[in-house]
């Protein structure tokens, strides 16, 4: 149980959650290979490049089937955008603020969903062309396909029944081991949302941060800030993580005091996974708060004093496990992730192998020669001038 600060209201919290913030990521007690061992093994293949303070790009090298989660990225995007009643409350709503308010409570219910699920496992890569296809029994439907295989990009369609909304985005999912105990990621892109009424809603995406790769207790949090952004109405909420900040105010107002002799202040404490929330008018120049709140992305969603959703309340519309008219190109059908979900993770590995060679493969044919020519390949060996 928590509060987040300036709230007056204990909240639950999700059963996972760290302490001290974050989703707890614990590994498979049953799997013979951990994702410690992994990162060790890329470590020592990319020790000199991280000694240079270099990033390594996770989503360059092919995870183990052994530690993969048995869905693909395009399968996490429905748990992300599954809590659909707040988004029809967003749709419903007359006034920009309220629906600013069931938006922010819509995008932030479901960020928990994937990093409680999966662990210390990854999702997936889905191929080019992968589609995935998730249908609700209101008749909301949701349409994936990833559209560029390097860099990974996810293009998503969500409509409801009724028109009331049109949810469309892409994300391009990055991740860095950052050293040698850290990754740092993002689903880079924007997500728009066009309501029936002719408004107008584009919201980014927040970083994360996992910590305790290779020592200590493992979790994961999200840091710094994300926006939501109304510009014909002239609103935008921001949501700011306190993650990014716990304990740096603290440390350096201490420090000054016990320079003039002070006693040292004990620093403030707070829950990684807590934020807060302004929502303010972009008509002038200087911002002016319109609704302000906080929240906990494994508690709750707290706005000008009412709750707009708590960790424990349930999904009221699931997502069909198996909807009817999903393409042969489904994440559905992946074998190699049927086979991890029944841990045969020798038939998984073979499964992954060959998608991604065929991949490769694939890849390979749509270049000319094998490979992608350059302005100097193209220049005319007479004139020297590019052709085409």
């Amino acid at each position: 149980m928590t509060s987040s600060p300036q709230s007056t209201t204990t909240y639950p919290r999700h059963a996972k959650a760290h302490p001290n913030g974050g989703v707890h990521l614990k590994e498979d007690p049953e799997s013979t290979v951990t994702t410690r061992t992994v990162i060790m093994n890329l470590a020592k293949s990319f020790g000199g490049k991280l000694k240079e303070g270099k990033l390594l790009d996770l989503l360059k090298v092919s995870r183990p089937a052994v530690v993969s989660y048995p869905r693909t990225y395009l399968q996490c995007v429905a748990e992300d955008l599954i809590y659909t009643n707040l988004l029809d409350e967003a749709a419903a709503a007359r006034s920009p603020v309220k629906r600013m308010k069931y938006l922010i409570a819509f995008f932030v219910a479901g960020l928990h969903r994937n990093a409680c699920a999966m662990g210390s496992n990854g999702p997936l890569n889905p191929i080019l062309g992968e589609t995935f296809i998730a249908e609700k029994e209101d008749g909301t439907k949701l349409y994936c396909e990833q559209i560029t295989h390097h860099p990974p990009v996810s293009a998503y369609y969500m409509v409801d029944k009724e028109g009331k909304y049109k949810l469309s985005g892409t994300g391009e999912v990055a991740a860095k081991l950052v050293s040698m105990n850290s990754i740092e990621g993002k689903r880079v892109g924007l997500t728009t949302i066009q309501f029936k009424d002719g408004g107008k809603v584009v919201i980014g995406n927040p970083e994360m941060i996992i910590n305790g790769v290779m020592m200590g207790e493992r979790t994961i949090n999200h840091l710094n800030s994300f926006f939501f952004t109304d510009a014909e109405n002239e609103v935008t909420a921001e949501i700011k993580f306190n993650y990014s900040s716990v304990g740096t105010v603290s440390k350096i107002a201490s420090g000054i005091k016990s320079l003039w002799g002070g006693k040292k202040a004990e620093p403030e404490k707070l829950i990684h996974d807590t934020f807060s929330i302004s929502i303010y008018s972009t008509e002038t120049a200087e911002k002016r708060e319109l609704a302000s709140g906080n929240g906990s992305w494994l508690g709750h969603v707290e706005i000008d004093g009412e709750c707009l959703w708590k960790i424990d309340d349930e999904v009221e519309k699931q997502w069909i496990e198996e909807p009817k008219g999903i393409l042969d190109s489904d994440s559905y059908h992946r074998l190699d992730a049927q086979f991890i979900k029944m841990k045969d993770y020798e038939k998984a590995q073979k499964e992954k192998d060959i998608l991604e060679n065929t991949q490769r493969t694939d890849s390979k044919l749509r270049k000319p020669n094998g490979k992608e020519k350059s302005d100097k390949d193209n220049k005319d060996k007479t004139t020297g001038k590019v052709q085409g």
